[in-house]
């Protein structure tokens, strides 16, 4: 199935602190990370019924990301966000998840403001 829509219910700047890094340092002390969400899904219904049953409530999506990224611990943040788009996912499988994770104020030269990944998972029909 392929989504023809642009429709899509988002949450912006969803701030958690983690245990995630690729050295085992970084992995003992906790770091702030930022999540921006978008998950496209046709909206029509909901805009005429005005019941939460047509859409996705991003209560829901936000407990999820938030409950990942404190109580699990990975490696790359690539495989975090893989995790959280993939448990989206599972209560809207026809839907596009757009999950960009950053991790705020990285050990890394140059001292940067953030790095992170944008990850884009197809509707599940499309895998």
């Amino acid at each position: 199935m392929t989504l023809a829509t642009t429709d899509s219910v988002f949450v912006r700047g969803l701030e958690f602190e983690g245990n995630h890094g690729y050295t085992a340092a970084e992995r003992r002390g906790t770091r702030r990370f930022r999540v921006d969400l978008t998950i496209e899904l046709p909206l029509a219904a909901a805009a005429a019924s005005d019941k939460i049953v047509d859409t996705i409530d991003y209560w829901k999506i936000s407990e999820i990301v938030v409950a990942l990224g404190t109580k699990s611990t990975y490696k790359l943040i690539e495989a975090l966000a893989g995790a959280m788009a993939a448990q989206i996912q599972e209560l809207v499988p026809h839907a596009r998840v757009i999950i960009q994770l950053e991790k705020l104020a990285p050990p890394c030269p140059g001292v940067p403001a953030a790095c992170g990944v944008r990850l884009v998972l197809p509707p599940a029909g499309d895998r």
